[in-house]
């Protein structure tokens, strides 16, 4: 099997079989170090999957993260001074709006 082939299980599966065939007494030296060269590239592939989830994962969240900033700049109404204060993360109070409190 190619090795960009290989889902991230298959390659473990496979990195397992190799480390029981190399602890084995009668295996060869050549042969070992055949087993080497491919664990190393399965190490490898499943690094690249594990490092494309993350990033895919990490840009998923900050879809998530984004979306209601974005909708609170367009459906506020509040305008430039507050959408950039919303990114900012600091609570913008509306000019019009009533706080409840009775005051001005």
């Amino acid at each position: 099997m190619s090795d960009e082939r290989y889902t991230f299980e298959q390659a473990r599966a496979r990195l397992e079989e190799i480390a029981a065939l190399v602890r084995k007494k009668d295996t060869s030296l050549e042969r070992s170090l055949e087993l080497l060269e491919e664990s190393v590239r399965l190490a490898n592939v499943c690094t690249e999957l594990v490092d494309r989830t993350d990033l895919g994962a990490t840009a998923a969240v900050e879809r998530v993260d984004a979306a209601p900033t974005l909708a609170g700049r367009h459906a506020g109404g509040a305008g430039a001074e507050a959408a950039g204060a919303e990114a900012g993360g600091v609570p913008v109070a509306d000019e019009g709006a009533d706080d409840g409190h009775g005051g001005t």
